[in-house]
């Protein structure tokens, strides 16, 4: 069973001065809940750091992950108005966003 739904931004087809923090807080302000995801990075968490559990380098591909990830929830009490809600809040913010 799903409970997070993931999309992810192409950077490339934005528009100047969009990003996924931006869609983020662009779709959270049309009342819709989006959030960031989970930690990509995980391993740049002081636990990992201080015991030298992480890679030496940044990994590049967690990194993109983390940079345009965006996610929305997904639960049984969520009906079609609410799927609707979303589908208006995200076409709206994406049509700006976009190039």
């Amino acid at each position: 069973a799903y409970y997070k739904y993931y999309a992810f931004v192409a950077p490339e087809k934005l528009a100047p001065g969009w990003d996924a923090t931006r869609i983020n807080e662009a779709v959270n302000a049309e009342g819709v809940p989006c959030f960031a995801g989970s930690c990509s990075e995980i391993y740049l968490e002081r636990a990992f750091v201080n015991r030298g559990w992480g890679p030496p380098e940044r990994l590049p591909t967690a990194r993109q992950l983390g940079d345009t990830s965006l996610m929305f929830m997904l639960h049984p009490t969520l009906g079609e108005s609410e799927m609707t809600d979303t589908i208006r809040a995200v076409s709206k913010v994406m049509r700006a966003a976009v190039q």
